[in-house]
């Protein structure tokens, strides 16, 4: 501490004689006490207090949860989170660490994903035992019912979204363009969180007792499945591309009963590709497990 001399210049007043021992003693005593904020001191003595160093407590992140068994039920749920790991120490300006990403496989769509033993979704999570996978297509569904169920889905958390949806709904009013930008608005909401996107090309109908509903969607899913190929990297991550298969994407596919079993719906599906639903389930798990590398 440093004691600003207080004195007058030599030589313009006459030397005082030293004060007392124990006085002397005493305003010593008296400066320590007020430089320490003690004593009720002065206001106009110095007053100097040691640094302080303040570290801010490191705030823990939650390790990511672990995948859980997978399970036959298009319900399955992912465990709890583990127990938080704490994060290293900090300066107290650090910023929070981002989210961690999410894990497993979600299926969305309709009749033709619906998660059961001899569906593609079914085949895929039965081959794939160390993926968690969510089957969540429901029979009947649109777009429209995407929607309904986004914020279901996104509390999973999931890391990849696959979509196949449009035997409902493309044949409606609209158009396919506007289809597909109903389309883009679901898809962006599970981009914006980080999730991967893929959405299945249309598979075509031909139903003879139905003409104009089997030559309106494949008239449009050619629209559409040359939009969601040229998506990739923009709306979109991938596409699964059910469409361009040589054996289940031509327009008289579904002629072939051993393909499909009402012009609509591919058959029951096997190991190596048997049925229609097993020659969907080898590609689907081609671009999945591309995906998951």
């Amino acid at each position: 501490m440093t004691i600003a001399s207080m004195s007058p210049a030599a030589g313009t007043r006459p030397l005082r004689r030293p004060l007392p021992l124990t006085r002397a003693a005493s305003l010593i005593a008296f400066a320590s006490l007020s430089a320490c904020g003690g004593g009720g001191g002065s206001a106009a003595a110095a007053s100097l207090a040691a640094p302080v160093a303040v570290v801010a407590a490191a705030t823990p992140i939650a390790a990511p949860a672990p995948a859980p068994a997978p399970s036959a039920s298009p319900s399955a749920m992912p465990n709890s989170a583990a127990a938080a790991e704490p994060a290293p120490a900090a300066t107290p300006s650090a910023t929070a660490a981002p989210a961690a990403s999410g894990s497993g496989v979600l299926s969305e769509g309709d009749s033709i994903s619906v998660f059961w033993g001899g569906s593609h979704t079914g085949l895929y999570a039965a081959s794939h035992p160390k993926v968690t996978f969510y089957g969540k297509a429901v029979g009947g569904s649109g777009v429209n019912d995407l929607e309904a169920r986004a914020d279901a889905d996104l509390a999973l958390h999931p890391r990849l979204l696959t979509v196949l949806i449009g035997a409902n709904d493309l044949q409606a009013g609209g158009g396919a363009r506007a289809w597909l930008e109903q389309l883009f608005r679901y898809t962006a909401r599970f981009k914006a969180a980080g999730v991967t996107v893929a959405v299945g090309t249309l598979l075509p109908i031909n139903i003879p007792d139905q003409p104009r509903y089997t030559s309106v969607h494949n008239e449009r899913r050619q629209i559409v499945n040359a939009e969601l190929r040229a998506a990739v990297g923009h709306e979109i991550d991938a596409v699964i591309d059910f469409a361009a298969d040589p054996v289940m994407g031509p327009d008289t596919a579904p002629l072939d009963k051993t393909l499909y079993k009402d012009g609509l719906h591919p058959t029951d599906g096997g190991p190596n590709g048997a049925g229609g639903q097993g020659k969907l389930a080898l590609i689907y798990a081609k671009a999945v497990d591309a995906l998951l590398k």
